[in-house]
């Protein structure tokens, strides 16, 4: 006989049926990327999280709490602590299982930039920092 076997579900694959645990998994895995990018920028340039703490005029327990994801990181505090640290954020979408990134970014760069086509893995700006699917600007 020849049968096939059928890979085994593991836990996870039987949880992330649940479309509300795979949302859920979905913001976890946003929210430790973005807050390790975060981090991994903060030692890149040698800055404390006291020295960030000051610039963006908070408390250095504010900011712990924040990278320790104790406290909600909005759109906004992302935007200020990359603006305090000199850097910009590009994100580039993809579809879960595909590694090419789809074409909102370029159509958005092409706007930007006229005449110019992005290209996969081009620097946008002078010292880029890629992190997994988001280029950091500085």
């Amino acid at each position: 006989m020849n049968m096939k076997k059928e890979r085994e579900q593991t836990l996870l694959d039987k949880y992330l049926e649940d479309p509300e645990f795979a949302r859920l998994m979905a913001q976890g895995d946003l929210i430790m990327e973005v807050t390790e990018t975060l981090c991994e920028l903060l030692e890149k340039e040698k800055i404390s999280r006291k020295e960030l703490a000051e610039r963006l005029g908070k408390s250095k327990g504010f900011v712990s709490q924040l990278l320790n994801g104790g406290r909600n990181l909005t759109l906004r505090t992302v935007a200020d602590i990359l603006h305090v640290l000199g850097y910009k954020v590009s994100i580039m979408p993809f579809k879960e299982g595909q590694e090419e990134q789809c074409d909102i970014h370029e159509s958005r760069l092409w706007h930007t930039r006229p005449g110019h086509k992005w290209k996969m893995g081009e620097i946008l700006f002078p010292d880029t920092y890629f992190l997994g699917d988001a280029a950091i600007s500085g």
